[in-house]
């Protein structure tokens, strides 16, 4: 059997569109798809429209992420953090009644049996916990890509189809193979223009707001570099060190402004 695996989207229809040209011609039997497929970048609707599509193209195994946790959040009127209610804001506008129900009916974990003695784990985020015949654990959430053994079990991250934080610039996914005398793991890095997306950013709220989130998130675009948390772990050493308990807009603006002087 040999699947795809799509992780992390974010919004950024333009590179899933991108990897989904490359492996129009291969063969295999499914898409594991990680979660993480909305939010940041202004596409989220054609995300959801793009992956429904290719769900009827392609056996799909669909679970959600802590994006799509965060929408429903929103939606049931839950705090916000300052980082992200703008984002969120905007995300909702752009979504349409059947995209927020598709969201809610996503499982958070699946599992896909291979055979009697082997099954494949998806979740969002990586877990040790004990699964029953368990031989592969696929995961994305980190935005990088990368694979290893543990205890006999191959966990697997395909990176980030929307935007990745390992230094790369481009779209990543993975490939798994698995035959009945050896299994094989791809990784893929798809190179395209993204110039396109760059300029798509400049024109919502969240790229000229007091957040700049936008602009954490061009310069992640740009240079493959995780700006975005490192500028919350200053956030937060900041917060911690004159024990600051509150969420304060002042106070993200001077991380941002030690981690990239914007």
């Amino acid at each position: 059997m040999k699947f795809i695996i799509f992780s992390d989207i974010h919004g950024n229809a333009r590179a899933l569109k991108e990897c989904m040209n490359v492996i129009e011609n291969m063969r295999f039997d499914a898409i594991i798809w990680c979660g993480d497929y909305i939010t940041d970048f202004p596409e989220s609707h054609k995300v959801i429209e793009l992956i429904q599509s290719y769900s009827q193209k392609y056996k799909s195994y669909i679970i959600s992420g802590n994006r799509e946790k965060n929408i429903i959040d929103f939606i049931n009127g839950k705090e916000i953090n300052i980082r992200q209610r703008k984002n969120l804001e905007y995300t909702y506008k752009s979504l349409t009644n059947t995209d927020i129900e598709w969201i809610k009916s996503l499982p958070e974990e699946l599992e896909i049996i291979l055979d009697d003695k082997n099954k494949i784990y998806i979740s969002h985020k990586c877990t040790y916990k004990n699964i029953d015949k368990c031989k592969y654990k696929i995961f994305g959430h980190s935005h990088k890509q990368y694979n290893f053994i543990r205890e006999s079990i191959k966990y697997i991250n395909p990176g980030s189809v929307g935007i990745t934080t390992d230094e790369v610039i481009g779209a990543q996914f993975s490939i798994l193979e698995i035959t009945d005398k050896f299994d094989k793991i791809d990784e893929v890095i798809v190179k395209y223009d993204i110039a396109n997306i760059l300029e798509t950013i400049k024109d919502t709220p969240i790229y000229n707001d007091d957040i700049k989130w936008g602009k954490l998130l061009e310069w992640e675009l740009k240079t493959g570099i995780d700006y975005p948390q490192m500028c919350i772990r200053e956030y937060n050493r900041i917060r911690e060190e004159h024990r600051i308990n509150e969420e304060s807009l002042e106070v993200w603006n001077v991380a941002i402004n030690n981690i990239l002087n914007i």
